[in-house]
């Protein structure tokens, strides 16, 4: 009987503890302010000052296929349901060459197979010559590094919609392209993004929109730390949501910190966006509804409320909802994130 009295007692002890842990959240939660209202108010702007050209010596040769190594940069969410993957290019070889125009995209699915595609210049980004710097083909995505170009593609995840494209498009998991003036093609295999969320590019319809040459961010250029990165952001998401309705969630800012943070005139700005391994459904920034607080106390957690729509197409599923403070050029602190499963 005894060697039975152990386990009883633990599950008891657990329990007990779960008893009490409940309890404790019941009575924190009631004690918690009713959450600051969202506001519907947008940022004026989202872009960065135009960096300053790279000087180019005269003569520079054009860089051809043979000189470059081409490293897939990773996908993510773009505004109105659109996604967005990166390539970057660097140089093998001892000598300079220029980057300028667009590249050439095939793509193809995980046996090999190419899959049609319909492309089309993507809008807003210039069309400057990029020089290549030598000795720069040990490029890594997420690192910056002088010298490297890179290039953006764009596709829509609906119909525009949003309901799921008919047919379902065929999952792209390699990509050749090819530079301007030479015919000789760069592959490269579509990895995994950071946070796991998007493995292949699937765009409706065949459709993608391909940018010129950019260059990539040098390391000279040190991003100023994002104010509020200290903040520790949670978010209280219901479990399950109706496509076609409205989201409503709660995120909590807690100061684990000895000074308070305070928020500026205007609201600083978050960004939220909810997305699977191939699709995503949201990504909107607004203006955080500060007003009511103005800062935030060592030790204190203020909550605000927020709302997201979910198109009536969205396709059922589990999604990761993220969210976070959006301070152009500075280096973020952690997200938010939450899982929601979309019913129909």
């Amino acid at each position: 009987m005894q060697v039975r009295v152990v386990p009883l007692v633990a599950l008891a002890v657990l329990l007990a503890g779960c008893a009490a842990t409940s309890s404790l959240r019941d009575k924190s939660a009631a004690a918690q302010p009713t959450p600051i209202p969202w506001i519907s108010a947008t940022p004026a702007s989202m872009l960065l000052p135009t960096p300053t050209p790279t000087q180019i010596p005269a003569n520079t040769r054009a860089c051809r296929a043979a000189d470059l190594n081409p490293v897939f940069g990773g996908i993510g969410a773009l505004t109105g349901g659109q996604l967005s993957a990166g390539i970057l290019y660097g140089n093998r070889t001892a000598t300079a060459c220029v980057l300028q125009g667009l590249v050439g995209v095939k793509l193809f699915d995980g046996r090999g197979r190419q899959i049609p595609l319909t492309t089309a210049p993507a809008d807003g980004m210039p069309s400057d010559p990029i020089l290549v710097q030598p000795g720069t083909a040990d490029v890594r995505a997420g690192t910056p590094m002088a010298g490297v170009a890179y290039t953006e593609l764009h596709w829509d995840t609906h119909d525009g919609a949003g309901n799921p494209c008919v047919p379902a498009p065929p999952q792209g998991t390699a990509v050749a392209v090819t530079v301007p003036g030479d015919q000789a093609s760069l592959r490269v295999v579509v990895s995994p993004d950071p946070l796991d969320r998007f493995s292949a590019i699937v765009p409706c319809y065949s459709r993608i929109a391909v940018s010129a040459f950019q260059a990539w961010p040098s390391p000279d250029v040190v991003p100023t730390p994002d104010p509020y990165a200290a903040l520790a952001i949670s978010l209280d998401v219901p479990a399950t949501i109706r496509a076609g309705s409205l989201l409503r969630y709660t995120v909590s800012l807690r100061n684990p910190n000895t000074d308070p943070i305070y928020f500026p005139d205007p609201c600083p700005v978050y960004g939220e966006w909810a997305g699977n391994s191939s699709t995503g459904f949201a990504k909107d920034f607004y203006l955080l509804n500060c007003r009511p607080v103005k800062a935030v106390q060592p030790g204190q957690a203020v909550r605000f409320t927020m709302q997201m729509a979910v198109p009536a197409g969205t396709e059922a599923g589990t999604y990761t909802l993220a969210w976070n403070f959006a301070y152009p050029g500075a280096l973020p602190g952690p997200p938010g994130t939450a899982t929601v499963m979309v019913t129909r």
